[in-house]
């Protein structure tokens, strides 16, 4: 494949070098080119990321990659520990977390603090993931087998309210098995304002707005505001507010959508319009055409905003990168780039022109400028010959401080790898074991653990 060759020093100016590292800087498997002070920051960084074959939650210290334990659910195919970050303790040092087990009725509550599961919730599907109001603490999770949502009050970890089709879908569906969400029931789930939420049918290819209210009692009801049809099933909902643009005006809210595409139907970025009280609406769809596919070799599984507030990157299955404006009216597609196979997340560093793009079924990740949407290099991390699965894991993942290095578990090899983003190479991998699938990285300012 061919590959951006750019030199040492434009790679140099586009790092931020000398903000203070991490310990694991100073490794001699690093090769010694950092120069840095391990001890100017105070900020540590733990992993919690799941097991879904062994059903554990691993805990990490990611700057000394050193696996510090292994917490069992006992519950099947625990999947992500994920943060519950409320406006109230999104400040905390050690913050609770809510496991999906995708393959057990439960939510499991883990206290990082003693790093063991304290609650099991019980639900009336298998959870897929999580979606945090910050402002109200109620947290909405999703259905993995059937096209559910229910609603946690993160203050008392007990469902308040449940909404959709008490059926399993699972694995019928009406998308391709081969994108990310493969024959999930439902898509994750996303709050639209403090009072109203969606559920994201994939089996029928809809959005259905939700609203709650709290009732004089102290009970809350929940009522169907209006229900949208899509072309294919819709992955997820993400405002564009991510990095600071609302797209707001009176009572209406802009979101984006990724249409993972059909038999026979394209993928597409659906702009969908909020109104308050009337629900969602589809403003424009934007069909995604890699040229010499046909639209069943291709699927999206995520768009990302970069901070550009101007630029969508949005990774298909047969590799291609589209890189959209989605600013213009109507959106467009700006250019491609050739990445990996099952191109999915990308995560753009803080404060560079640099993102990496997750190739989920390839060996490889790709390291993007941002500055000019151009591809400078394919970065090796896996040891995989054949992979039948996923081989890199699904949010979240880790940048040091300085900018250098990039931190990603490998879900088929059970493992942690650090990639230096100067180098182009994988400088340092801790073994774990098991599938490590999805998860979170907690920085814990106050330096202790």
């Amino acid at each position: 494949m061919k590959k951006l060759i750019m030199s040492s020093l434009t790679v140099a100016s586009l790092l931020l070098v000398g903000c203070g590292g991490t310990t694991n800087e100073a490794s001699t498997k690093s090769g010694g080119h950092n120069g840095l002070d391990s001890t100017a920051s105070t900020t540590t960084t733990r992993a919690y990321f799941g097991d879904k074959v062994n059903n554990l939650v691993v805990v990490v210290d990611v700057d000394n990659m050193k696996l510090l334990e292994s917490i069992a659910t006992g519950h099947e195919v625990s999947y992500a520990a994920e943060v519950i970050k409320t406006k109230a303790t999104k400040h905390a040092v050690n913050p609770k977390l809510y496991v999906d087990n995708r393959g057990s009725n439960f939510i499991d509550v883990l206290d990082s603090a003693t790093n063991t599961i304290i609650k099991s919730i019980p639900l009336k599907f298998y959870p897929r993931s999580i979606a945090v109001q910050e402002r109200t603490g109620l947290v909405a999770v999703s259905g993995t087998n059937k096209a559910m949502t229910a609603i946690i009050d993160s203050t008392t970890d007990t469902v308040i309210a449940t909404v959709g089709n008490d059926v399993v879908t699972q694995p019928t569906t009406s998308g391709h098995s081969y994108v990310s969400s493969g024959t999930l029931a439902s898509g994750h789930p996303h709050w639209l304002d403090e009072n109203h939420f969606v559920l994201i049918d994939r089996q029928n290819k809809k959005i259905d707005t939700y609203k709650l209210t709290k009732n004089s009692d102290g009970t809350w009801s929940t009522s169907l505001v209006n229900s949208l049809a899509t072309s294919s099933p819709v992955h997820n909902l993400i405002p564009p507010e991510i990095h600071g643009q609302k797209h707001s005006h009176v009572n209406a809210t802009i979101f984006y959508a990724t249409g993972e595409g059909s038999t026979g139907v394209y993928p597409s970025i659906l702009k969908l319009t909020f109104t308050a009280d009337e629900g969602l609406s589809l403003s424009e769809e934007l069909p995604l055409k890699a040229s010499g596919f046909t639209a069943d070799q291709m699927g999206i599984h995520h768009l990302n905003f970069l901070k550009d507030q101007k630029t969508i990157y949005a990774g298909s299955h047969e590799g291609t990168l589209f890189v959209i404006d989605y600013t213009t009216t109507p959106m467009r597609v700006m250019k491609t780039e050739k990445a990996g196979i099952g191109a999915g997340h990308a995560d753009e560093m803080k404060h560079n022109k640099l993102a990496v793009i997750i190739n989920h079924k390839d060996t490889f990740i790709t390291l993007m400028n941002t500055s000019n949407h151009t591809k400078i290099a394919d970065i090796k991390v896996s040891e995989l010959t054949t992979i039948t699965g996923q081989s890199q894991s699904h949010p979240k993942y880790h940048f040091s401080k300085d900018g250098r290095y990039f931190y990603l578990f490998l879900t088929e090899e059970g493992a942690l790898v650090k990639v230096d983003l100067t180098e182009k190479k994988v400088v340092e991998r801790l073994e774990i074991g098991g599938e490590l699938a999805m998860g979170s990285f907690v920085e814990n300012k106050s330096g202790h653990n």
